[in-house]
C-alpha cells in the first residue's frame, strides 16, 4: 500500500503530530517504541519489552499497555505507517489479546481504517486477529464493512486475497450475503483476475445454496470460461461440486464443436480430462460413453498437440471402464 503524502516514513517525525511540543520523556520513548515495532533488527527487542511487561503486577501491566494502545492508535497516521508496515502489521498483531482495554483501541483502529487495510499487502494481515480478539457485537461491524466492499475488495490483487482470508472466519447473516453478492456477480467475476480467485473459493467452500447459484450464473459461459487460464479453474471447480456438475455438464452435452475444440486448446483440454474422470468418478457411465463417442471421430487430429493429453485419459483409463457391462445382479464384469 503507497502511503498518503502526509505519512512520512520515518517514525519519529510521526511523533510531531501525537506529542505536545516539550514532552521530551514521551516522545523519545515512543519514538524507541516504534522503531522496535518496525525495524527488523529491533523487532526482538519489542517481543522481549512485552514479555517483561507481562511480569509487571496486574494493574501495573494493563496502564501500560493501555498507554501503548493509546499512543499507537490515537493519530490515523502513526498506525497506518505500523499496519503497512512488514514488522509493525506483525508487532501490531502480537498486542492482540493481551488487554481488553487494548484490543478496544486496536480494533476501533481496525474498524476505521477497514478498507485500506483489507487492500494492504501487510494490513489485511490485521483483520483476522481483530475478529477474534472482540466480542460478537464488534465482529459483527467487521463482517458488515466486509460485505459492504466484497465487490471492490474482490476486483483488487490483494484486496481478494484479505476477502478469502476473512470467508474462512465468518459467520452468520453476513456470510450468506457475502455468499450471495459474489454469486450475483459471477458471471463478471470469473473473468476479472482477481475476482476469479473469490469465486473459486466460495466454490471450494462448498455451500449448496451460493456454489448452485454460482452455476446458475454461469450458464452459456463455461465454454469461454473453460479456454481462459484462471477460468478453467472455475469450471473445473463446478465440475467437482455436487451442486454444479450438473450445470456444465449440461452446457458441454449440448455443443459438440465446442466440446471437440476445447480438447485442443490449452487451457480447455485441462477441463475436458477433468469432466471425463468425474463422470468416471460419479460413475455416469452412459453419459461418459455418450461425450467420449463425440470425440471418437477426431481421434486421429487428437494424436497431434494438446489433444495428445486428453486421448491419453481415454484411452489409459476410460474406454476400458466404459465398455465394461454390468450381470444380471447389476455388477460389473
Amino acid at each position: 500500500m503507497i502511503l498518503p503524502p502526509d505519512i512520512p516514513a520515518n517514525p519519529s517525525l510521526l511523533l510531531l503530530s501525537f506529542v505536545s511540543p516539550g514532552v521530551d520523556k514521551d516522545r523519545n520513548w515512543l519514538s524507541s517504541l516504534l522503531d522496535m515495532m518496525t525495524c527488523a533488527q529491533r523487532f526482538t527487542e519489542f517481543q522481549k519489552y512485552l514479555q517483561d511487561l507481562d511480569t509487571y503486577p496486574t494493574a501495573e501491566r494493563e496502564s501500560h499497555l493501555f498507554k501503548i494502545g493509546s499512543a499507537l492508535t490515537t493519530t490515523k497516521r502513526i498506525f497506518l505507517h505500523l499496519a503497512t508496515n512488514q514488522y509493525g502489521s506483525q508487532a501490531l498483531r502480537i498486542l492482540f489479546r493481551r488487554s481488553p482495554s487494548l484490543d478496544h483501541l486496536l480494533f476501533c483502529a481496525v474498524d476505521t481504517n477497514f478498507f485500506l487495510l483489507m487492500s494492504d499487502k501487510y494490513g489485511r494481515g490485521l483483520i483476522i486477529p481483530a475478529v477474534r480478539a472482540v466480542d460478537k457485537t464488534k465482529k459483527e461491524s467487521l463482517y458488515k464493512l466486509t460485505y459492504e466492499y466484497t465487490l471492490h475488495l474482490a476486483r483488487l490483487e490483494t484486496g481478494c486475497l484479505a476477502l478469502n482470508n476473512v470467508l474462512q472466519e465468518i459467520r452468520g447473516i453476513y456470510r450468506d450475503l457475502i455468499f450471495e453478492c459474489v454469486a450475483n456477480n459471477a458471471d463478471w467475476l470469473s473473468f476479472d483476475p482477481y475476482g476469479t480467485h473469490v469465486v473459486q473459493n466460495i466454490l471450494i467452500l462448498q455451500n449448496p445454496v451460493a456454489t448452485t447459484a454460482i452455476a446458475e450464473r454461469l450458464r452459456g459461459s463455461f465454454f469461454r470460461l473453460a479456454m481462459e487460464r484462471q477460468g478453467s479453474y472455475v469450471v473445473e471447480k463446478c465440475l467437482k461440486s455436487d451442486f454444479a456438475r450438473d450445470q456444465v455438464l449440461e452446457e458441454f452435452r449440448g455443443n459438440a464443436k465446442e466440446w471437440v475444440r476445447m480438447t485442443t486448446d490449452k487451457f480447455g483440454n485441462f477441463v475436458v480430462q477433468c469432466a471425463l474422470r468425474v463422470m468416471k468418478e460419479k460413475e455416469m457411465r452412459p453419459l461418459l460413453r455418450e461425450f467420449v463417442e463425440k470425440l471418437r471421430p477426431h481421434f486421429g487430429k487428437m494424436e497431434i498437440g494438446r489433444g495428445r493429453n486428453t486421448l491419453r485419459v481415454i484411452q489409459e483409463e476410460i474406454v476400458g471402464w466404459i465398455n465394461q457391462l454390468p450381470d444380471k445382479s447389476g455388477y460389473v464384469n
